[in-house]
């Protein structure tokens, strides 16, 4: 949990908290089943899950794609993240999170935390 209390610098010299960074992803997690927005093969999503784009994230952050991708591995060796890469999307889940709060009140689970998939 270190990791998310530092910084990670952009290819311009600016320090961003790897917990922002962090905070980016989690805000593209699809909430609900559906279909991811914004891409030009858009997938069908469970909850708990985010399509993503090295080259997105790339731009966004001001990061080389190099960087971005240690980054994700870096995630997904804490158990923050676990990404899947294919020629047609990439998709990344949420295993740490066991739930969230909908609008309504209501908690969803998590169908893809580390716990419910090794059952």
């Amino acid at each position: 949990m270190r990791w998310l209390c530092g910084t990670t610098t952009d290819d311009n010299g600016r320090e961003t908290g790897n917990f922002t960074l962090f905070g980016d992803l989690l805000a593209k997690m699809a909430l609900t089943d559906g279909a991811a927005k914004g891409f030009h093969r858009p997938l069908m999503l469970s909850a708990g899950q985010a399509q993503y784009s090295e080259e997105r994230l790339s731009s966004q952050w001001d990061m080389g794609r190099k960087r971005i991708r240690n980054l994700l591995a870096t995630l997904t060796d804490m158990g923050l993240i676990d990404t899947c890469r294919s020629r047609v999307a990439s998709v990344m889940t949420f295993p740490c999170l066991t739930g969230w709060e909908t609008v309504d009140g209501g908690i969803t689970s998590n169908p893809l935390t580390h716990e419910q998939r090794e059952e």
